[in-house]
Formats: structure tokens, C-alpha cells, sequence
């Protein structure tokens, strides 16, 4: 049962998350000798992923208002004609009802 949900996931990945957290660049060819120049390593490849992730997270969100804006208009839009469509349906309902019931009301 649990290679049939490994085969279901979308991405291969040896653990069970469905992402990488870390770049594929982010992980160190050869770490220093040093524990401070490793650590210092590390740091500045952790901060080169956040960035990477913020900016990824920017476009989404982005995206994400492009969408719920474009959304706002097509509504707005259709409400617009919703409304005219409305008003002119009552506009001929009222001058039909006037032509019906008023002597002399525009005779065509």
C-alpha cells in the first residue's frame, strides 16, 4: 500500500514531502574545513533560498491579485449590462402598457 501512494505523488522524491526545501544549488560542492566557514557557508546559501522563495511567493501573490482583479471587472461588467438590460426591459414594459391603456399615447 505505501508504494501505490509514492507512485500517486506528483514530483519522485525520496522523502515524503511533495517539494524540495532546498535549491538544487543551495546544497554546497565542497563545505570548509572550518565549522565557522561552513556555518557562514550554509547561512549565505539559506538566505540565497528565502530570497528565492519570497520572490516566488511575490509572483504568486501577484498573479493572485491579477486574477481576483480581473474577476472585480468581469462581474462589475456583467452587473453593468445585467442592470441596462433590466431597465430596458422595464422602459418597453411601461411604454407597451402606456400604448395599451392611454388614448393617443404614440400611436405608430
Amino acid at each position: 500500500m505505501q508504494n501505490s501512494k509514492k507512485d500517486l505523488t506528483i514530483t519522485k522524491s525520496k522523502s515524503r514531502w511533495l517539494w524540495t526545501w532546498n535549491e538544487p544549488e543551495s546544497v554546497p560542492a565542497v563545505i570548509p574545513k572550518s565549522k565557522t566557514g561552513a556555518l557562514s557557508l550554509k547561512a549565505k546559501l539559506a538566505n540565497v533560498d528565502a530570497e528565492k522563495a519570497v520572490a516566488r511567493a511575490y509572483q504568486i501573490e501577484l498573479a493572485r491579485t491579477k486574477a481576483i482583479g480581473e474577476a472585480m471587472y468581469k462581474l462589475g461588467k456583467a452587473l453593468r449590462y445585467t442592470f441596462a438590460s433590466s431597465s430596458r426591459q422595464v422602459l418597453l414594459r411601461t411604454e407597451s402598457a402606456r400604448r395599451r391603456f392611454e388614448p393617443g399615447y404614440r400611436v405608430n
